[in-house]
């Protein structure tokens, strides 16, 4: 879909362009914004380079087991039934730390190995687990304390002061990630009740059933006696 909408922009851009006189204007601005936007990613790839190279440093030295304790108050509150030594918060605590420093695209892989875990552990494989939920939510929500991607594209922009969103930045993050973990907890207790509810339901129609049977196969063997009686007489 948003292949067709940068389509059909570049398109309606085009005409406009040609229907105003100034299509040699395309020509030249094609060339002269790809320049700019060569230059432009590869400035930015160093920094996410640079902090990339930081997080698999930590990974492959083992270091994700201290960050893990470092996140692990917080983190067994918001995970109660995974085990406190289970190798999952080691990568959910990467993925958080990468996202406090603003690089979204290095917590990704992370982040999928973790639902992997996560997913091992699922006792409903066919359902996504309250525990995913609420990882997803707390990566999705995006808590930054040091937003890097966005200082170096504001640096790259020619920004005289690319850190002056950094204070802007944590408070809506955090904000935005409290209200989002608020709002999964209301829903976990809302679903589960209803899931609680249901399975009562069944076991209260299969008790039914299992009296109904019994009931029934008492009154058979009642009068099959009865008849045993009847014919001995």
């Amino acid at each position: 879909m948003i292949n067709k909408i940068w389509f059909l922009l570049i398109i309606i851009g085009t005409m406009v362009a040609t229907m105003g006189g100034k299509s040699a204007l395309i020509t030249e601005s094609i060339f002269s914004n790809s320049k700019k936007a060569i230059e432009f990613t590869i400035g930015l790839a160093g920094i996410i380079a640079f902090w990339s190279g930081i997080l698999k440093i930590a990974e492959t030295a083992g270091i994700t087991k201290g960050i893990a304790k470092i996140f692990q108050p917080f983190l067994s509150k918001l995970f109660p039934r995974i085990p406190g030594n289970h190798p999952v918060f080691g990568l959910i605590s990467l993925t958080v730390a990468a996202n406090m420093l603003g690089l979204g695209n290095v917590s990704t892989p992370i982040g999928l190995k973790a639902i992997a875990e996560l997913q091992k552990i699922n006792p409903d494989k066919k359902k996504i687990s309250p525990e995913i939920c609420t990882f997803l939510t707390l990566v999705l929500g995006a808590f930054s304390i040091l937003p890097t991607t966005l200082i170096a594209i504001r640096s790259e922009a020619g920004s005289p002061h690319p850190g002056l969103i950094i204070g802007p930045i944590i408070i809506v993050t955090f904000m935005g990630t409290l209200i989002a973990l608020l709002a999964n907890y209301m829903l976990t207790l809302i679903f589960s009740f209803i899931d609680k509810k249901k399975q009562l339901k069944i076991l209260n129609q299969v008790a039914a059933k299992s009296n109904l049977d019994s009931t029934e196969t008492l009154i058979s063997e009642t009068n099959s006696l009865k008849k045993t009686t009847a014919k001995k007489e």
